[in-house]
């Protein structure tokens, strides 16, 4: 006989969740005091369970004081089929940016502290250096994790770093030097290291898509290169921004470029 799961109690998703399915089955705005007797609970201990689903945008208040649910469930309910499209756009531009600058590229996304390779294409060299799919890397010591957290809104971007616990560790310099290094990848819309990571290696990255749509990825070449040879990493700016937007158009995604 198979031993019973154990049931762990988290009363505070079991209070969020009750909140959203009370509310999604609701064909009007809720009020505190409404949630309330829904949900057989006091007001102050559905208060600030509220004010927390507010500020992170799952539920929206009117100007009566009703509570309803935002479109963002919905966005993330279907993000799963918008990231398997732009897969799908971006595995033959990938191998032609790879076959174009003979290096090793790859596509990753945020999510939360840490990037996720989501694909990835080897150089056609017989000594490359690779990133597989399904790889994870931390968001702040990376090329592309810096771009993706240079797109993010200013709220959202503190947010993620002060949950970072490299972040944490860090000493004011250097949290400095990286809130510097993330400013100048927004301002440039490109972000770039040498020897990061692996000696030997550089890595260049751009954006692709964008926080505000749902969909925010960053396209990234590595380059293995020899002793004495390093390569200027803005030499792949040209041709990864032109992948980029090849990408973007494939995938449906219409954007305003700087």
């Amino acid at each position: 006989m198979t031993a019973p799961s154990p049931d762990y109690s988290v009363p505070a998703l079991e209070k969020g969740l009750e909140i959203l399915e009370a509310l999604s089955a609701s064909p009007e705005p809720l009020s505190l005091s409404s949630l309330a007797v829904v949900l057989k609970r006091k007001n102050n201990e559905i208060f600030r369970m509220l004010n927390f689903l507010e500020r992170r945008c799952y539920v929206l208040r009117d100007d009566l004081g009703g509570y309803r649910l935002s479109l963002k469930l919905y966005q993330i309910s279907h993000a799963q089929c918008r990231v398997r499209q732009l897969v799908d756009a971006a595995l033959p531009a990938l191998r032609e940016l790879s076959v174009q600058t003979g290096e090793s590229c790859h596509l990753s996304v945020l999510e939360g502290t840490e990037i996720v390779v989501l694909a990835g294409v080897e150089s056609p060299r017989p000594v490359h250096l690779a990133v597989g799919a399904g790889g994870r890397f931390s968001a702040i010591h990376t090329v592309s994790g810096r771009m993706l957290l240079a797109g993010l809104p200013a709220e959202a971007r503190q947010a993620t770093l002060q949950s970072t616990p490299e972040f944490q560790k860090m000493k004011r310099p250097e949290r400095m030097a990286l809130e510097k290094s993330i400013a100048q990848a927004a301002r440039e819309h490109f972000s770039s290291a040498s020897d990061e990571t692996v000696a030997g290696v550089v890595d260049a990255a751009v954006e692709i898509g964008n926080a505000e749509i749902g969909i925010h990825a960053a396209l990234a070449i590595c380059s293995l290169y020899t002793k004495g040879n390093s390569p200027d990493p803005k030499k792949f700016l040209s041709p990864l921004l032109k992948c980029a937007r090849h990408i973007e158009s494939k995938a449906g995604l219409r954007l305003l470029h700087r």
